[in-house]
């Protein structure tokens, strides 16, 4: 869908939200500055206020990219306001939030542009007038859903929905609020575990066993005795009791069960009824539907990213991941506080940064730089700065030096992977060798075409030479840019690739090619600096430990050992009796 250029174009876009949506009067609204908000949406304005402050004081945004209200200058535009029926807090909200103007930030190694969140973006900017498609974004589609090629393609694969976002609720207490906020939960989704026991249910069970073997044990003393004192007919008759009390249990607990898979397969045959409604529904917008008057986002998507959603009616936040809502609905203000701590902590590092399994060198260097810089006390931004910019010219230095040990371990693996799929080649002409001949065809067809796809890697049939006519226009190339100007990095990976082009010309198998370029590959790898070379971490591993490719020369019978060992780690039960 098009996006809208002028007022006309979105106020004729907003009528697939109704009747869910309807326009409002302007004069509902504050003009420039709300002069009684909700003291709850005070609040979050001001922790939101307070995460972009410091995303300034860290160094992250500059100073002067960041507008506070009031917005006098530039006020939010109600009359768009209106048009999406917006209510009173919601606009509020708007004219009390900051703005970014998208100039920086100073790093970035998450989203495409300025990383607000988990690859989700900062907000745009809505203050001023000719913003057509930013309101439509914003209030209309934050999700994109619309650009889509298949129809209702992102609704049922994304998976987010008005009842989602839209379940209404009171608001918590402040008991409540305060224990969230002490659990220190954020970006998680920890569904119960169904799996865990109850422990007194277990100890009653545990119980009732004993209690059943000591009745059985009175029964056999029946077999013996004519006769019985009163304490033991007052022990039968308490076993007999606590043994109907536990068929009782059992039973309630069955017909628990069986409730709760009836409301389950209730639940998908509405799942399955709402899916079907996407489909048949005639509208191109019919995936804008979970957006309300009362919700509003602070934040965009950016990469397929976090997008906060805010229920102004419980002030509760529902959160995106990877454009799938996540499972929960938490209070907006222990949210954002804890959002805040993460990273003034420096658990989170602005730009992208949220744990050492993202970048686990640089997330750990940048909490160094930080800390160095005297964070959070007496902290020296210009200092960081500099110490910053010194360690990434370091970073890509070390980058650029280390590329011919990158090119070197990932040609290694391109060989040991095309041993792996010659073992997986006879294996699974095995296993079709060994199917009956009542097999089943869907089985018989998926063997049938591994054998197709492992086979591609290795059979002389599937060898192609290098065509002569792409290297000659990739010379072509070279030439073009060479007139153009100075050589660069492009000219530098053209030249490499053309010296690659010409060696493999001379290659007439798959194993002569990788041991031509291996060759190459050595040979560069070799002429890398030692101090270059510390450090790096080799990803190929040789008998059960990671192997150092520059001092250690391969051979083939080396590189189909290392096949063989990765092939019998995760296939330990499918070792082929002949290679």
């Amino acid at each position: 869908m098009d996006e809208p250029t002028t007022y006309e174009e979105l106020a004729q876009m907003t009528d697939c939200l109704r009747p869910l949506v309807a326009p409002t009067d302007i004069s509902t609204y504050d003009a420039i500055f709300p002069t009684s908000p909700h003291p709850k949406i005070a609040t979050i304005a001001s922790l939101v206020n307070e995460l972009y402050t410091l995303f300034i004081e860290m160094g992250y945004l500059p100073p002067a990219s960041v507008s506070f209200a009031p917005h006098t200058s530039c006020p939010i535009s109600l009359k768009h306001a209106a048009l999406f029926g917006l209510e009173k807090q919601v606009v509020d909200l708007l004219q009390l939030l900051p703005y970014y103007d998208g100039t920086g930030p100073d790093w970035n190694f998450g989203s495409d542009q300025a990383e607000f969140l988990y690859w989700g973006e900062f907000d745009d900017d809505l203050r001023g007038e000719g913003k057509e498609n930013i309101w439509w974004r914003k209030f209309g589609d934050p999700l994109f859903y619309t650009d889509v090629g298949q129809r209702g393609a992102k609704a049922v694969g994304w998976n987010l929905r008005c009842k989602d976002v839209d379940e209404e609720g009171g608001e918590m207490e402040e008991e409540e609020e305060e224990e969230e906020e002490e659990k220190g939960w954020l970006m998680i989704d920890e569904p119960e575990d169904d799996d865990l026991k109850d422990k007194d249910w277990d100890e009653e069970a545990t119980d009732d066993s004993q209690n059943t073997d000591d009745g059985e044990a009175s029964d056999d003393e029946e077999m013996t005795d004519a006769s019985f004192s009163d304490d033991e007919v007052v022990e039968a008759e308490e076993i007999f009791a606590l043994q109907q009390d536990t068929l009782l249990a059992n039973a309630a607990l069955e017909e628990e069960e069986a409730e709760t898979a009836a409301a389950k397969a209730k639940e998908e045959e509405e799942e399955q009824a709402f899916r079907k409604a996407i489909e048949e529904d005639p509208r191109d917008e019919r995936l804008l539907l979970y957006m309300r008057p009362w919700h509003v986002t602070l934040n965009r998507i950016g990469n397929r990213g976090t997008v906060l959603f805010l229920n102004t009616h419980n002030f509760t936040i529902s959160q995106t991941c990877y454009g799938n809502i996540c499972d929960f609905r938490h209070n907006a203000i222990p949210y954002l506080r804890n959002l805040i701590n993460n990273f003034k902590t420096l658990n989170w590092i602005p730009g992208g940064l949220y744990s050492s399994d993202h970048d686990n060198e640089r997330y750990t260097a940048y909490q160094n730089l930080y800390l160095e810089a005297g964070w959070p006390d007496t902290f020296d931004r210009e200092k960081f700065k500099k110490s910053r910019k010194n360690y990434e010219t370091e970073l890509r230095q070390r980058h650029n030096g280390q590329q011919p040990l990158r090119d070197l371990s990932e040609h290694v693996s391109t060989m040991r992977l095309r041993e792996l799929n010659k073992l997986r080649y006879y294996h699974t002409l095995e296993e079709l060798a060994s199917l009956s001949s009542n097999a089943d065809a869907d089985e018989r067809k998926n063997l049938e075409q591994g054998i197709d796809r492992f086979g591609r890697e290795f059979l002389p049939a599937h060898f192609e030479p290098v065509d002569k006519d792409e290297l000659e226009r990739y010379k072509d190339t070279l030439n073009d840019v060479l007139k153009k100007g100075p050589e660069g990095s492009r000219t530098k990976s053209l030249r490499k690739l053309i010296a690659e082009m010409e060696l493999e010309m001379q290659a007439t198998s798959f194993e002569e090619k990788d041991w031509l370029l291996y060759g190459l590959r050595r040979k560069q790898a070799l002429a890398v600096d030692s101090k270059m070379k510390a450090g790096f971490q080799w990803e190929c591993a040789w008998r059960g430990s990671p192997i150092d490719l520059v001092d250690v020369e391969l051979t083939p019978e080396i590189v189909k050992e290392m096949a063989r060992e990765k092939y019998e780690r995760y296939l330990p039960e499918q070792t082929p009796s002949s290679v």
